[in-house]
């Protein structure tokens, strides 16, 4: 993805942050008992209005961004369901499923009640239509890599699908938790993909009814669903009627309009400088943690300053991640303490390493050469270059890391590419520091990011770099490796080896804020996917 949100929060007042601090991720405690007096059969009917900021582009969340996060999730079911509390992997459309012990094959039983939008039945065909589907040009990063090493398909039945892979894939069973990974129907997974932007027949909860870009997008309830995972404790068809996304760009007419509660019942992504607006209108602020990285900024060795293992770690202890949290998200982030979220089942706490200290960063840059400051007070070396980088946002977040540098007499030049650009751009090795953000409750996703032998090699790390080629290694064995105590150790050799070489500069987790009417109830976050199967609105 390109990048954690449509947009960047600005400074929040300090009202908000205690507002946040008490928030109930459900509503307050009244609410929730008035709820649960309600009973069950009384909860259905009602049309849920959802805001949104931006349009998402498309339906897919295969092909587009950020849509995984709403209507994709509601839209198409996944073959297993990743347990937020448990932190385990669950059956969904796969009742059950057995994995070698290499991790090299996958081999899955899928339920045979299950159908799609346009009628179709789940079969062990379909989904591998559905994986091969993803391995083509203009599938977006996220559902590509889950699929990428595939060597073989088989269907000895027709409800029973073995993947084999090439090398082990530790990873893959979570991965197919994704909304981007989410099963569609053969039509679906065979159109050309800039269709696929457009129309969607997956068999998730709600179908889709209507797309019109920029306006809106409506759902309508299956009456006929019958397969959510048992973690959400529902057997049949979704509480809501229907559901529709309208696009409103302004904050201030999206807040007023949630506010009035006709027009819109819950917005996405509030920035926190409004809560206590929100908040004493009488709406339920919820937030959420991102079980992946957040935001985190790969260091492009390759780069001619970056080269010097001194600049980079001057780099990673220059920053004050405490302050870059309290402006760029009102204090609502976490600061980074490693490279994965607290939230992810295989966190590791490399703290010790990002304390900021900008007398041991001024230090290191000595050492590095950069002894002399112009009288513009970036530092310049021997040859008279001057210690200038560049990256490739331009927002309250990166102006902090501009001016936090700035004080150790290094230059960030900010210069965004063009939208449709930037995804290319930050592969290409342009930038001096670039950035990324990764969704997975797995810690698949620092291979997936840093990994050379496999993997995006965001840090463009050198063949002859023997750090980079032990945390390659340390990267590759973690996804073939199931034993979850074993894996856990090459987790956190990785993870020090990333932050100690500075290949990575890990500053803040992301906390989604939500906000909506005291009418809706049971509307439910796993990571940062939204859930409406027991979503309902109380009567007025």
């Amino acid at each position: 993805m390109s990048s954690s949100r449509p947009w960047r929060w600005g400074a929040a007042v300090v009202a908000a942050l205690s507002l946040l601090a008490t928030a109930a991720c459900s509503g307050n405690g009244a609410q929730r008992e008035a709820a649960a007096e309600v009973a069950k059969k009384d909860r259905y009917g009602g049309t849920l209005n959802i805001g949104l900021s931006a349009d998402p582009g498309g339906v897919d969340s295969a092909v587009v961004n950020q849509v995984w996060r709403t209507v994709a999730r509601a839209l198409a079911d996944s073959l297993v369901f990743y347990n937020p509390e448990t932190k385990q992997v669950e059956p969904w459309l796969a009742t059950r499923w057995k994995v070698s012990d290499d991790a090299r094959v996958y081999s899955f039983t899928l339920r045979d009640d299950v159908t799609f939008h346009d009628g179709t039945k789940l079969t062990a065909k379909v989904v591998k239509a559905n994986l091969e589907s993803l391995n083509r040009p203009g599938i977006h990063s996220s559902a590509k890599t889950i699929v990428q090493g595939i060597s073989t398909i088989k269907t000895p039945s027709e409800h029973e699908i073995t993947v084999e892979f090439a090398e082990p894939n530790a990873a893959f069973l979570t991965s197919l938790s994704r909304a981007y990974v989410g099963i569609i129907s053969e039509k679906t997974a065979r159109l050309p993909v800039e269709q696929r932007q457009k129309w969607l027949d997956g068999s998730g909860p709600f179908s889709l009814e209507e797309y019109v870009p920029n306006q809106r997008i409506v759902l309508k309830k299956r009456e006929d669903y019958t397969w959510a995972p048992k973690y959400f404790r529902h057997d049949g068809a979704a509480y809501l009627d229907k559901v529709v996304y309208k696009i409103i760009p302004e904050d201030s007419v999206r807040n007023g309009a949630v506010i009035g509660g006709d027009e819109l019942q819950f917005i996405y992504w509030v920035n926190a400088k409004y809560v206590p607006q929100l908040q004493n209108a009488g709406l339920t602020i919820s937030k959420t943690l991102n079980p992946a990285t957040g935001t985190e900024l790969p260091v492009n060795t390759s780069s001619k300053f970056l080269k010097d293992v001194r600049v980079r770690q001057a780099l990673q202890t220059g920053v004050d991640r405490d302050e870059f949290v309290k402006i760029d998200s009102g204090g609502v982030d976490q600061p980074a303490t490693g490279p994965l979220s607290k939230d992810n089942p295989y966190y590791s706490d490399q703290s010790a390493l990002l304390k900021y200290d900008p007398a041991r960063a001024k230090s290191l840059l000595e050492q590095a050469g950069w002894t002399r400051t112009g009288s513009d007070g970036i530092r310049v070396n021997a040859k008279g270059e001057r210690l200038s980088l560049r990256a490739p946002e331009d927002d309250a977040g990166w102006q902090v890391l501009q001016d936090q540098w700035k004080k150790l007499g290094v230059e960030l030049v900010l210069d965004p590419p063009l939208a449709a650009e930037a995804n290319e751009k930050l592969l290409s090795g342009e930038y001096d520091i670039a950035y990324w953000y990764a969704s997975s409750p797995d810690p698949d996703v620092l291979r997936a990011n840093y990994g050379r032998t496999t993997g995006s090699n965001r840090s463009f790390i050198a063949d002859d770099d023997k750090t980079g080629e032990e945390l390659d290694r340390l990267l590759q064995e973690q996804n073939q490796t199931i034993d979850k105590d074993k894996r856990q150790k090459l987790v956190d050799a990785a993870a020090r080896i990333l932050i100690e070489q500075g290949y990575e500069i890990p500053v803040s987790n992301d906390v989604d804020i939500w906000a909506h009417s005291p009418r809706l109830h049971d509307i439910e976050p796993v990571g940062l996917d939204q859930y409406l199967i027991n979503a309902w609105l109380a009567k007025k």
